[in-house]
């Protein structure tokens, strides 16, 4: 046990130190494909540093729950990527069946807690943005949570657990199949509705009529914000570690998956624009009808 948390807190820290780069990345990926030079990979971190020196602004007419929200938010998440099966994982135990310290459904739990925190203090704040953002971000977590809890079924009928660390693809036997294909692409729709990415939202907007996750930061500031964009920087990450070890059936290192599926993204929200609100149920419609496909095929 005290081995599983010291992994979990070292994999933890690890994620939260690459989380910006990846990013920085996935940013980048997308300059080059529009012909434009765009930021360095870097520039994350430079934009973490400069908000964590800026003073924190808080109005006298928001309670406590402001303040305590993205401090949740950040918790959440970095509990939740300690329960991820990552790099440290598969070093530690040749299988990754030795540690059994994260329950794929604490793990959606976790992420949704943090994400009704944000919820509520985007509400708090009593703005007409807050608000409308809130209302988005809870209408697609609607629809976004059935297709996370429907993959994890599919995996926990394939290996016979809801551990994380024992549903790791195994390349021992015939891995390339058309359930893991499907479920493959199906969790690569949802990953992008998850973390707020094109088609679904458009993180690099702030024009009103369209945004949906950056609608519960306009009122942030200084730390705070830091901490909301750290957090969402990691859970990005932490979804790209996910669809890795569980889902992309490729057998190379996980690092190189990750990185291969940052580019993806990339590539992803240059060719495509952001869809109507109403027509996300469409989109995720099709990630359960894959995921109902490859359940009925497993």
């Amino acid at each position: 046990m005290a081995q599983s948390l010291g992994v979990g807190l070292a994999q933890a820290l690890l994620l939260l130190v690459f989380a910006p780069f990846i990013v920085g990345l996935i940013n980048k990926t997308k300059a080059i494909l529009q012909k434009r030079q765009g930021a360095s990979v870097l520039q994350e971190y430079f934009d973490l540093w400069k908000w964590w020196r800026k003073p924190v602004i808080v109005t006298p007419y928001t309670s406590k729950i402001f303040i305590l929200a993205p401090a949740v938010y950040f918790g959440t998440t970095l509990m939740a990527a300690a329960m991820v099966p990552g790099l440290l994982v598969s070093v530690l135990q040749a299988g990754s069946s030795g540690l059994s310290m994260g329950d794929a459904f604490v793990f959606v739990y976790l992420l949704a807690l943090g994400r009704f925190f944000m919820t509520l203090g985007a509400m708090d704040s009593a703005t007409a943005f807050g608000g409308m953002g809130s209302s988005r971000e809870v209408y697609i977590s609607v629809l976004v949570e059935p297709a996370v809890m429907l993959a994890i079924l599919v995996n926990a009928m394939r290996y016979q657990s809801t551990t994380l660390t024992r549903m790791v693809i195994d390349f021992d036997t015939f891995y390339f199949t058309v359930p893991a294909v499907l479920t493959c692409v199906a969790f690569f729709l949802v990953m992008l509705a998850e973390n707020s990415r094109l088609p679904v939202d458009n993180p690099d907007t702030h024009l009103e009529l369209t945004m949906i996750h950056e609608c519960m930061t306009l009122e942030y500031s200084g730390r705070l914000l830091a901490l909301i964009h750290l957090g969402s920087m990691l859970k990005i990450l932490i979804f790209l570690v996910l669809f890795s070890t569980l889902y992309l059936p490729l057998a190379i290192p996980v690092a190189l998956k990750v990185l291969f599926g940052a580019l993806v993204i990339g590539v992803v929200e240059t060719l495509n624009n952001k869809m109507r609100l109403f027509k996300v149920r469409v989109y995720l419609s099709a990630a359960l009808i894959l995921l109902i496909v490859s359940l009925i095929a497993e």
